[in-house]
């Protein structure tokens, strides 16, 4: 069995420290393209990041479901991360996904 939770990937409209774009990465993902996901520490905090699978990064998980997700992310508990296409949330696109975290 499996808690899920889908959220939407913050940081989207950043540009990476390679000078990738984030959202022309997502432009070329389809609907359940399999990511992972990557712990960091930002400011001290706990923060992880979404990475396709050849490692390049797509935003991060929003702030208050980072702890979280980092510390099953830590345990090996994330099992699955898939994309969910964008929706338009109050004027904006958000780009989605769905994590399978085993119970």
């Amino acid at each position: 069995m499996y808690k899920i939770i889908i959220t939407h990937i913050a940081g989207c409209s950043f540009n990476n420290e390679d000078g990738s774009i984030r959202e022309d990465i997502l432009k070329s993902l389809v609907l359940d393209s399999d990511l992972h996901l990557q712990n960091y520490l930002f400011d001290n905090e706990k923060a992880v990041k979404v990475l396709t699978l050849d490692n390049k990064c797509v935003g991060n998980i929003p702030k208050d479901l980072s702890e979280l997700i980092f510390d099953n992310n830590e345990s090996g508990k994330i099992k699955k991360v898939v994309y969910k296409p964008n929706r338009v949330v109050n004027g904006r696109y958000k780009h989605y996904i769905k994590i399978y975290i085993q119970k």
